[in-house]
């Protein structure tokens, strides 16, 4: 079976798209099943669209990038199913999914962020609201399988869909797992993983980690940040980079996952909550979106929703190191049988066979 793949960044720089469609490769290809991808981004568009300001080049880039991926639907008999992952073209209406079914061609859909919520970009101001936020619910209906990874996209999907099927983030077994981490200081590192677009969500717990940064034997480690988001305190910070995620993350002793309390995250699945499990690393989290289903408080991991709350566990998780193997061991079983590629692979395979099969029938 040969899919052509219709996403909205370049291969390999979203984590979205590097913890699913890129990674479901791996399980896909012995089943089958290739991938052809064709991202609406370009190189030139993404230069300017996740930097404030400059709406002149975006609205420039972006209506090249809309030709581009329209070009790629002139290839379409040469494949048998087309997969959207969260949409097609970062900005208008469904036209290019509506082109792909046109073409008698199975949809696949895959949603892994409640794109269906209107928000507005801090990168793009208002040109947000041309992505036309009621789409998704178009798309779900037009497609043969919708593939979401959050119950509160279940519930969504299946308002205009009944083939919907809920499948998490992953991370690679062979990858993630519990290991020593190599290069440590001797300190206990407490650590962020994340992107410029979200260190923001840092000013959260920023008093419980000023407390913390006092404490001689804590490092606070940032990942994926060129400057600490949170002025006055010290720490360290590195830049994200995909050949070293792994060992940078193994690097933490406890994970942090503060979250502002918006629409948007009290519905999303957050995938650094796993990559800390399946590391075997005691995460805490706001108790927001999907993890209060991934986490069992005091057994997989914490969630904390106040300053008190945060500082309290996150002191129990630097005084005690038991606790800290204790929980990390726990979240990295769960991981292991809930949230890597290895235990979803027949799931995902059967979503993509079964969509053809419908057209056959």
């Amino acid at each position: 079976m040969r899919v052509l793949a219709l996403t909205p960044n370049l291969y390999g720089r979203s984590p979205g798209q590097r913890s699913s469609i890129e990674l479901w490769e791996k399980v896909l290809g012995p089943a089958g099943i290739s991938l052809d991808h064709h991202p609406f981004e370009t190189e030139p568009l993404r230069e300017v669209i996740y930097r404030p300001g400059n709406y002149r080049r975006k609205a420039i880039e972006t209506v090249r990038a809309y030709r581009q991926q329209l070009g790629a639907l002139r290839t379409l008999d040469d494949y048998d199913a087309v997969l959207i992952y969260r949409e097609a073209a970062l900005i208008g209406p469904e036209l290019i999914e509506r082109l792909a079914a046109r073409h008698r061609k199975p949809v696949i859909y895959q949603l892994d962020d409640p794109l269906y919520v209107r928000y507005r970009s801090p990168f793009s101001g208002y040109l947000s609201y041309l992505k036309f936020f009621g789409k998704v619910g178009r798309i779900c209906r037009l497609s043969r399988v919708v593939i979401v990874n959050s119950s509160f996209h279940r519930e969504y999907a299946r308002r205009f869909n009944a083939d919907v099927r809920e499948i998490p983030s992953v991370v690679d077994a062979d990858r993630y797992f519990p290991a020593p981490s190599e290069g440590g200081n001797g300190r206990i590192c407490v650590g962020w993983t994340g992107s410029a677009s979200t260190a923001g969500n840092l000013s959260v717990i920023a008093g419980p980690i000023g407390e913390l940064a006092r404490r001689p034997e804590v490092e606070l480690r940032f990942i994926g940040v060129e400057e600490s988001p949170l002025p006055g305190v010290e720490t360290v910070v590195q830049p994200w980079r995909p050949e070293s995620e792994v060992d940078d993350l193994r690097r933490l002793d406890v994970g942090l996952l503060p979250l502002p309390v918006n629409e948007w995250n009290k519905r999303k699945f957050f995938l650094k909550l796993v990559q800390y499990m399946a590391l075997g690393i005691p995460a805490v989290c706001t108790p927001l979106g999907a993890n209060p289903e991934v986490v069992e408080h005091g057994r997989t991991g914490f969630l904390a929703d106040s300053d008190r709350e945060w500082a309290t566990t996150l002191e129990r998780l630097v005084d005690d190191p038991a606790l800290r193997a204790e929980v990390g061991a726990r979240a990295a079983a769960v991981a292991r049988e809930r949230y890597t590629l290895q235990a979803n692979a027949e799931r995902i395979v059967e979503a993509f066979r079964v969509a053809t099969d419908k057209t056959r029938a």
